[in-house]
């Protein structure tokens, strides 16, 4: 797709829908078109320039939509969106280093203990703060359900401790016990 191609679109574009557009641009991209084509550049570097300017920029602000708008960030699932967005221009090792790249996900996710303490936090390891948070929610559900439903969130606070960052979460489950997890997000603290 051309940039003239998603000009189009966009013009097409209810006047919510392209609120809700901008509104997600300046969540994935808070340093502006600066950022954009810094990625742009960055991302096309990486790949040998096996992309064109345009085919790595559509490639960059849809893949970072993905990572914004859907639960599952998992390699499995976007890894295949990464090669389906550029018509099989990439090879899934390629779109794997797409896929690392963007989220600074080389390995596990999560690592570490059961976040009750400190001593014990869960270590989220990426270098994405877009990716890293949505893990801690959906670590959090993967043991408490589903939240409002079967858990409601009574407190989040960022603490600096012996030269590591944490997200420590106060949780209320629906039996009336409460639970905090403490979340390791040093390798994304303070990143876009």
């Amino acid at each position: 797709m051309d940039s003239a191609d998603s000009q189009n679109r966009k013009s097409e574009l209810s006047p919510e829908l392209k609120d809700a557009v901008q509104h997600m641009e300046r969540l994935t991209f808070p340093g502006g078109q600066q950022q954009i084509e810094a990625e742009t550049d960055a991302l096309q570097s990486l790949l040998g320039g096996k992309l064109s300017k345009e085919e790595a920029r559509f490639l960059l602000r849809r893949t970072k939509a993905l990572l914004v708008l859907s639960q599952d960030k998992s390699e499995t699932r976007v890894v295949p969106s990464i090669m389906f967005s550029v018509d099989g221009k990439l090879s899934r090792e390629e779109a794997q280093r797409v896929y690392a790249h963007l989220t600074g996900i080389s390995g596990p996710l999560t690592s570490g203990g059961d976040g009750s303490c400190a001593e014990q936090a869960v270590a989220i390891n990426t270098t994405s703060a877009l990716v890293g948070v949505a893990e801690e929610y959906a670590y959090i559900e993967r043991i408490c359900g589903k939240r409002d439903a079967d858990y409601t969130l009574e407190m989040q606070m960022q603490i600096t401790q012996n030269a590591r960052n944490y997200d420590v979460i106060y949780v209320k489950i629906k039996a009336g016990t409460q639970r905090e997890f403490w979340f390791d997000i040093t390798s994304f603290f303070g990143r876009p």
